[in-house]
């Protein structure tokens, strides 16, 4: 796979390092409090660290952006970097782009009571390893006067108001360029598949293999997909509305 991620998490370093002031021999004193203070002088600059290389990622993603002469860099890299210090979702620049992200959405970002959490939760415990919703993001050259397409990459998620990755959401269907708060459209598509009654179909590792050598195609067909699926749930509520039709 030659897609190059930069990765955004704004989770904290402690999640990535296995190291831990819990991890002593339980030796008292103060031997005790000098490792543990160390532990966590190694921890602060491991996050300081790697938070300075995503900043440096971003300002390369800016860049690029500002050459090709893309109108939105300037109010993306805003977003962007609300994002990162808000810490409330993780986010990777898919080829270095602005215009292209990936937004991991763990079991924790939806209702605890709801199918989707439960479904993520229970894959996350059967791989040993955290298994998010993985939301694609692609961004128009002008947003937020043009709309975001948003669609669920992985795994496959049903839902009567999913289709082919799409949410059947009137925010990301009629889209208005005063829902251009990116922060805050996540936290309402978060609510949204929680409360949609979506359910994980397929896990990640079948499909993770499968977008193997040809990721970049399958990735392509993914968003084609998905741009189909609104283009027909626009031409829909456009002619029966929302309310009337059981729209969100």
């Amino acid at each position: 796979d030659h897609t190059h991620r930069t990765m955004l998490c704004a989770t904290g370093s402690s999640a990535r390092s296995g190291s831990g002031s819990g991890s002593g021999s339980g030796s008292a004193g103060s031997s005790s409090s000098a490792n543990y203070t160390a532990d966590e002088a190694e921890e602060e600059a491991e996050a300081e660290a790697f938070a300075e290389a995503r900043f440096a990622s971003i300002e390369r993603a800016f860049a690029a952006a500002k050459a090709k002469g893309v109108q939105s860099s300037t109010r993306l890299v805003k977003e962007l970097r609300a994002l990162f210090m808000a810490g409330t979702f993780e986010v990777e620049l898919i080829d270095d782009s602005l215009l292209v992200w990936e937004v991991a959405l763990h079991d924790w970002a939806f209702d605890p009571s709801s199918p989707l959490s439960k479904d993520l939760e229970a894959l996350s415990e059967a791989a040993g390893d955290l298994v998010p919703l993985i939301l694609r993001v692609h961004f128009s050259a002008d947003f937020p006067f043009s709309p975001p397409l948003v669609y669920v990459a992985r795994p496959t998620v049903r839902s009567e108001y999913v289709f082919d990755g799409a949410l059947c959401m009137e925010m990301l269907v009629d889209w208005q360029p005063q829902y251009g708060n990116v922060e805050s459209m996540l936290v309402q598509i978060s609510a949204f598949l929680a409360h949609s009654g979506a359910r994980v179909e397929t896990a990640c590792k079948g499909e993770a293999a499968a977008a193997g050598a040809d990721g970049e195609a399958a990735a392509t067909a993914a968003r084609d997909s998905a741009r189909r699926a609104y283009e027909k749930l626009k031409a829909f509520h456009d002619k029966k509305g929302w309310a009337s039709a059981g729209g969100r």
